[in-house]
């Protein structure tokens, strides 16, 4: 028997709450959850109230016994606006249908005791409204319909029915509307008790949270003044890094040709060395390709082989001749690496070249007096060795006596040719040497770019 009982009771409880979360949504704001499922407590409570009250009233035999029926449509109406999810609908329902029904209660039942419900739709209003203007209009219509109702039955003559015991009636009706308070107001209590938790709970979990950011703060300040640290460590570095980056630079600049030049070998950058150089100004220079400046023997010189060198990121060195805007040569030794970014792809080209042109000039040079050495050693061999070897042989001749004295007179004829041409040699080889020396002393003297 208990187990039925407690299957029985189980039932119902499980009937009762799902009946409160018609139309429960986890999204809901917690407030509107709360009347929402008051809203669905007082449709079900009214429901099976008035069904006791109409058995009741049809077993003593009352001829109205069925006028609280009347609120089942409204109680039934209410718990499906509310399953729809459209409260403010079902509790505007709820207001004006109870205002209406209860109107009609207490018309047709005079000294039932009718009027007090009124007091529990008041209390309702106060509960489920949001806007307080309309909780004061929905407690003012109460209260007059309540004074209305008062003057009515004060002026109306009041016929009593037989099996209505008006001294008990009244007294349930009240006590009834009493519960239905009761009822709202444990269930507001029941709703703030149950939030009061959730809410300790969340507090006790902010708090631990809190707690926790508390410590990781401590943790993350630790790591602030670690990260301060390095950073100024670092910041040392790279001060230090640039000073020594920029002695660099300013050795190159100083005694180096440097420039950087886009893909399609354009001038992007030239230093004030390759600038002195070359005799342009700067602007006459940027923007400009590096043609302007090559000459026609280094632009055609593996010019495809240096460019697909340079373009597969690979460094090209050479020996590099250029031609002043005022027409003066002037080389140098020339290294030209790729500028590679990201994904590996060169973006442009950076040139850096040692001046060669002293060193360049002195091979010329050397070039040249090694010719003026040939040619002095043929003049030596054919102007002079030729005289030198008659005279050699002509005073062999004479040595040996073996000349008459009538051929002295030539023979010293032959000398004097050979003397002649001997002094001739001498004389265009010193001519020869002067004026080469006078070449190279103007060659040396002209102005070098290096």
């Amino acid at each position: 028997m208990t187990t039925a009982t407690d299957g029985f009771f189980g039932i119902m409880v499980s009937w009762w709450k799902k009946g409160l979360r018609m139309g429960y949504h986890a999204t809901t704001p917690g407030l509107l959850r709360g009347r929402v499922m008051l809203l669905n407590g007082l449709s079900i409570i009214a429901s099976l109230s008035v069904i006791v009250f109409s058995i009741t009233y049809a077993l003593i035999g009352y001829q109205y016994y069925y006028g609280p029926l009347y609120i089942l449509p409204v109680a039934v109406l209410v718990l499906w606006l509310n399953n729809r999810g459209l409260f403010g609908a079902a509790r505007n329902s709820y207001l004006i249908g109870s205002l209406i029904v209860v109107s009609y209660w207490c018309y047709e039942g005079r000294g039932n005791g009718n009027e007090f419900t009124l007091i529990a739709i008041a209390t309702m209003a106060t509960l489920i409204l949001e806007k307080k203007h309309m909780i004061v209009i929905s407690n003012l219509l109460c209260f007059l319909i309540f004074v209305l109702f008062k003057v009515y039955d004060s002026q109306t003559p009041f016929i009593p029915d037989p099996h209505i015991n008006y001294n008990v009636v009244p007294t349930v009706i009240l006590l009834y509307t009493v519960g239905i308070i009761s009822f709202q107001i444990a269930f507001f209590r029941d709703l703030a008790k149950h939030y009061d938790e959730k809410l300790t709970i969340k507090y006790n979990e902010v708090q631990a949270v809190q707690e926790e950011l508390k410590s990781n703060n401590e943790e993350i300040n630790s790591i602030n003044e670690k990260l301060h640290g390095l950073t100024g460590q670092l910041e040392v570095m790279v001060k230090e890094k640039t000073l020594e980056l920029q002695t660099y630079i300013d050795a190159i600049d100083v005694n180096l040709y440097s420039t950087i030049s886009d893909l399609e070998g354009n001038f992007v950058q030239v230093n004030d060395q390759l600038v002195k150089a070359s005799g342009y100004t700067r602007e006459e220079l940027i923007g400009k390709h590096y043609t302007l400046l090559a000459t026609p023997a280094h632009q055609e010189a593996n010019a495809d082989q240096r460019r697909a060198s340079l373009l597969a990121g690979k460094a090209w060195r050479g020996e590099v001749e250029h031609k002043s805007k005022q027409g003066e040569l002037y080389w140098f030794d020339c290294v030209v690496v790729p500028i590679v970014y990201e994904h590996g792809r060169a973006n442009g080209f950076l040139s850096i070249g040692l001046p060669i042109t002293e060193r360049k000039l002195h091979e010329q040079l050397r070039e040249k007096t090694h010719l003026v050495l040939e040619s002095i050693a043929f003049n030596a061999s054919h102007k002079i060795r030729g005289p030198m070897a008659r005279i050699k042989g002509l005073s062999y001749l004479i040595q040996k006596d073996f000349l008459n004295k009538e051929e002295y007179s030539a023979i010293a004829e032959r000398f004097t040719v050979c003397a002649d041409e001997l002094s001739m040699a001498t004389s265009e080889l010193v001519d020869f040497v002067y004026n080469h020396q006078k070449l190279m002393n103007h060659e040396g003297s002209s102005p070098s770019t290096s």
